[in-house]
């Protein structure tokens, strides 16, 4: 026979038998218990619910939420098919399962990436609090808890308060439901965990977008011991929202340098690009780029802020 037809007939027989054999690698609907879900607003999640890989400014943003209270997650966070965010138990694992599209809206909507921030946080509130353990789902007293953790979690964060309350202010029903709280009691919350963590020492790290608030005042130059850089060789300041405390420069060699008692030391690029809304790109030793606006802030590939460059 010959080879073409050979060929042929082998690609024809496996076609037939993976058409017979059984979709081991179909994805599956989410097998989770309804008694086990927390959602953020009361909307009920309806028909098979499907998650998919959560997107890096998620997961950064999740790493950012544990980190201001000191612990590792201990869930794993899923985008998926459902109306908005929502804690949830199954295969004995704790997820955290949201609606990209909804959190692109809730952005716009509330023009600041607090409102994302402050609906992950309250679903990481519920699990931390223990109300997907048991079997009521959601009901206005846990509700409330989580509301309260997402104001703490996000004045530490450096939220104000009215930044930790946009998106509550924007998507919760003005009257109580069965299982969740009237909007006043809700603001109520969060108004009472941000002001716990005021009372606390607070945070300092901001990442709100799209605000008419001035921009942050120029960052002085005082460092830590160790060899001073020249004030001529440099461009600017670089402060990263997830980094405060450490010392960044931009300097005239188009080079990311970073100061620490040990001395000076590279640990990126800034190289130009074709972009008029984003001149600039940074890129790490690690091969991780972010990019410079032409209004001085830095901003992820997802196009969250990720910091700002200040004169010096």
């Amino acid at each position: 026979m010959p080879f073409i037809q050979t060929t042929q007939k082998i690609l024809a027989g496996l076609l037939l038998a993976f058409a017979a054999a059984p979709a081991v690698f179909a994805q599956q609907p989410l097998p989770f218990d309804p008694k086990h879900v927390c959602t953020y607003d009361g909307t009920p999640i309806k028909g098979p619910v499907y998650e998919f890989a959560p997107s890096q400014a998620t997961s950064q943003m999740v790493g950012r939420i544990m980190g201001s209270v000191g612990l590792k997650p201990r869930f794993q966070v899923k985008a998926a098919n459902v109306p908005n965010a929502a804690a949830v138990i199954y295969n004995n694992q704790r997820y955290i399962l949201y609606s990209q599209n909804f959190v692109e809206q809730v952005n716009q909507a509330t023009r600041t990436d607090w409102g994302a921030v402050s609906i992950i946080a309250h679903e990481i509130g519920h699990h931390l609090n223990g109300h997907t353990l048991g079997l009521d789902g959601s009901r206005p007293s846990n509700e409330l808890e989580a509301d309260e953790f997402s104001g703490f979690v996000l004045q530490r964060m450096g939220a104000t308060m009215l930044e930790a309350q946009a998106a509550m202010n924007a998507l919760a029903h003005e009257e109580a439901t069965e299982t969740h709280p009237p909007r006043n009691a809700r603001l109520e919350a969060i108004a009472a965990g941000w002001y716990r963590a005021k009372e606390n020492g607070g945070g300092q790290a901001t990442i709100a977008r799209n605000q008419p608030a001035e921009k942050p005042a120029a960052a002085t130059t005082t460092r830590p011991a160790g060899p001073a850089i020249p004030r001529e060789e440099l461009v600017g300041k670089v402060v990263f929202n997830a980094s405060p405390g450490k010392e960044y420069y931009l300097t005239k060699k188009l080079q990311l340098v970073r100061v620490t008692e040990a001395g000076k030391e590279v640990v990126g690029k800034l190289a130009k690009t074709d972009n008029s809304q984003y001149p600039f790109v940074i890129q790490s030793r690690n091969n991780t780029f972010v990019y410079l606006a032409d209004d001085g802030y830095i901003y992820s590939r997802a196009g969250e802020k990720m910091g700002y460059v200040a004169k010096i």
